[in-house]
């Protein structure tokens, strides 16, 4: 991809701290979180914490359809001139099948309330990702085939998703994969919304994605097959060989780690296994310990965050390796750096 990059060149986001991507980007940095205790219980009565928006009123997709449309608003007002929605793409990236909750039927039904909440009908070319946190390898791909085929002069990445009803709670429950009083190493449930403008056309203040690498592992975080990182070794490797940032150059590690030590120990093993010096020592940012697991809506304000730090005179770098992982054995991984870089 380095010949013809891609840039990320708006962004904003709706989650549990923060209803735009500035007051976000303001709790993340000074590491605060929003976490409450819920309705949800565990089996021996225990409340379950999460990262929940501040709505008691809305549920459902209309409650989604909310959160999309104030990540959208937040992304688009500083556009000049204002995106045209009828006239761009919008890929919405939407929870895997494999979860509860998750049926087409579902997320064509938020497709719906965007429009009618916008009052817009959105651009032909508009689909639904629905590939959860590694959504967004896929849909960067697929804006970029799109941006160099014209005739649309940028593209919108909408990720939105929640984690907070009964059936998901219950699914994750019966897998110990939440973080309540008995389990250490399971996942805070949250929600959020985020999304980003990318384009061809470089700006200043852009996210410059130099490359995009997939794979994909064999093993199960249920250990039905062990993991040895290997497609998460191959997605790096692989965005490694486009990026034209030498690998001991990056400056920081971003990670869609979320507490649970499955992904912790495959992400070592990877960043070992690539065997550069370095590498296995950057510094790691990650969200979920703000935010809680947003699943489809990480991969967004990931990189709508990261391109806020980029901004700032007081950085601690300006390039980065991105890493998402989901439970299919999909894994994407991403060179990113500032354009001032």
């Amino acid at each position: 991809m380095n010949a013809q990059p891609l840039f990320v060149t708006g962004a904003g986001a709706c989650t549990a701290i923060g209803m735009t991507l500035a007051a976000t980007d303001c709790a993340l940095r000074a590491g605060m979180d929003h976490f409450q205790e819920s309705d949800f219980v565990c089996r021996d009565g225990d409340p379950i914490r999460v990262a929940r928006l501040p709505d008691q009123t809305l549920w459902g997709k209309r409650r989604l359809a909310r959160w999309a449309v104030c990540a959208l608003d937040d992304c688009l007002r500083t556009a000049q001139p204002r995106t045209d929605l009828s006239q761009t793409p919008v890929l919405l990236l939407a929870a895997e099948r494999e979860r509860p909750h998750s049926d087409d039927d579902r997320y064509r039904q938020i497709y719906a309330e965007l429009e009618t909440t916008l009052g817009a009908r959105l651009h032909s070319h508009s689909r639904i990702v629905t590939l959860g946190r590694t959504g967004i390898g896929a849909a960067l791909q697929l804006a970029h085939e799109w941006l160099l085929a014209g005739p649309a002069a940028e593209v919108v990445i909408l990720g939105v998703d929640s984690y907070l009803d009964a059936a998901t709670i219950n699914h994750y429950l019966a897998q110990r994969r939440l973080l309540t009083y008995d389990n250490s190493q399971g996942f805070l449930p949250g929600e959020a919304a985020a999304a980003i403008r990318v384009s061809l056309t470089p700006a200043p203040g852009a996210l410059r994605i130099d490359g995009i690498g997939f794979g994909d592992e064999p093993g199960r975080i249920d250990g039905s097959t062990p993991s040895r990182a290997l497609g998460l070794t191959r997605a790096l490797r692989a965005v490694l060989e486009q990026s034209p940032i030498a690998p001991e150059a990056f400056d920081l590690r971003l990670s869609d780690q979320n507490g649970e030590s499955f992904y912790a120990r495959e992400a070592a093993n990877a960043f070992t296994r690539l065997g550069t010096d370095g590498l296995h020592k950057l510094p790691t940012l990650t969200l979920a310990d703000c935010v809680g697991e947003v699943g489809a809506a990480l991969g967004p304000l990931m990189l709508g965050w990261v391109r806020l730090l980029f901004q700032r005179a007081d950085r601690t770098g300006g390039s980065a390796l991105a890493h998402f992982a989901g439970d299919d054995g999909t894994r994407v991984a991403l060179a990113l750096c500032g354009e001032s870089n």
